[in-house]
């Protein structure tokens, strides 16, 4: 059995196609199949928003107050404030992106088959959970109770 000499190429140049296409992508402003799966792209996209802003927040104090690099200390805010852009851009770009977007459709999709639960089926079963996480917490706490009586007993105190 020999190998076909090309597959490995074949993946490779696969591979830069996908980049290709997402560096494109990222540089352009057309939107794909921009009408579907909009509320996945949007959780999507609002998500990536908090982390890339929590990011930049964090940044930002460390940048104006514990830097020792003066020019990261007057220029924070410029920094932060191209980075904030910069991720709005590409947390709006990155929902377009062909593959990427046509696994958020998908996922729409099956979100939509999935029957959810009525009202008072979720409330009984969140009062279950809730329940049931209490107990648990209650006899972890008897337990600690136990082993430090157990072990002052043994004269072992913290």
């Amino acid at each position: 059995m020999s190998k076909n000499p090309n597959s490995q190429s074949s993946a490779k140049s696969d591979q830069a196609v996908v980049n290709e296409s997402l560096f494109k992508t990222l540089l352009s402003a057309t939107r794909h199949r921009p009408t579907m799966g909009l509320v996945t792209r949007r959780t999507t996209m609002l998500t990536l928003f908090i982390v890339f802003g929590l990011g930049i927040w964090s940044l930002n104090i460390w940048a104006t107050s514990n830097s020792q690099n003066e020019f990261l200390m007057n220029n924070g805010n410029t920094i932060c404030g191209v980075l904030a852009v910069a991720s709005i851009w590409f947390s709006y770009r990155i929902v377009h992106w062909f593959k990427f977007a046509e696994f958020l459709i998908a996922v729409q999709n099956e979100m939509t088959k999935v029957s959810w639960p009525k009202r008072p089926e979720l409330l009984r079963s969140s009062f279950v959970v809730i329940l049931t996480m209490f107990l648990f917490t209650a006899a972890l706490f008897g337990y600690d109770l136990i082993w430090q009586l157990l072990l002052r007993a043994i004269g072992i105190t913290a």
